[in-house]
Order: C-alpha cells, then structure tokens, then sequence
C-alpha cells in the first residue's frame, strides 16, 4: 500500500499540502526500507525513521505557527493532536529493530493505523484549518 495525499485531503494551503506529500513520501520510503531484506543491516530504517520524525516536528511546527498568526479557535485542539502523535510516533519509531532482525508485522501494523490516524486528521482537523487560512488571505 502506498499513501499519497488524495483530493480529499487537500487543504488549499500550499505549504501544508506540500508538506503532507512529503510526509507520505516519507513514510512510503519508511515502509519500503522496512519491508526489503537488503534494509536489514537498520541503516537505511534508521535513516529514514530519523527524518520522518524530524519532519513529523518540522511540519507540526509550522501548522502551529500558521494557526497562532491567524488566531486559529482550534489552536490548542490542534497542538494536543500534534504533541500526542509525535510521542506515539517516537514510541512506534524507537520499537522498530535496527540491529539487523527483520521488522516484524506488529512494527508494520503499528505504523500503518498511526499513519491512519494522521490522513483522519488530515481529512478533519486540517482541512478546517486550511477553508479558514484561505478565508483569512493565507493560500
């Protein structure tokens, strides 16, 4: 399964949509690196887990920057989401084994349904965001 950021989740915002394409392209690379026998040395999973969380930070931080510019009603909504899915992401990233043992269904199925809950936020959350950026002048 790859993810891609589908008309449904576009926000109309174009640094937010960007970013979420790049979030899926990096967990695309995440689960491609974690699904092929070659990546088992953890390298190349470690690598790619390291910047997926780094941009998980990246993006949220500048959701969070666009929301407190326009004076988003949802900002703290908005920041306990982000602060609850970075942690879990860590959680879920740091369980992923780098020693040269294969990945196991669970590391996948974890990453998967928190990967879900992110496109759920997409679809809800930013969307909403996005219509009142666009409202305020903020494309």
């Amino acid at each position: 399964m790859r993810y891609e950021v589908t008309p449904d989740l576009i926000t109309d915002n174009h640094l937010i949509d960007s970013e979420h394409m790049q979030l899926f392209d990096a967990v695309n690379k995440l689960l491609d690196a974690m699904s092929d026998p070659k990546s088992n040395s953890g390298r190349q999973i470690g690598q790619t887990a390291d910047f997926l969380r780094s941009y998980v930070d990246k993006h949220f931080g500048h959701e969070e920057e666009l929301q407190k510019k326009h004076d988003w009603r949802e900002y703290e909504t908005h920041v306990r989401f982000h602060e609850q899915y970075k942690n879990t992401l860590c959680d879920i990233l740091d369980s992923i084994p780098l020693d040269g043992t294969p990945p196991s269904v669970q590391n996948m199925s974890e990453l998967n349904v928190h990967i879900v809950r992110l496109i759920t936020h997409i679809r809800t959350m930013d969307k909403r965001l996005g219509a009142y950026l666009k409202s305020r002048g903020e494309a």
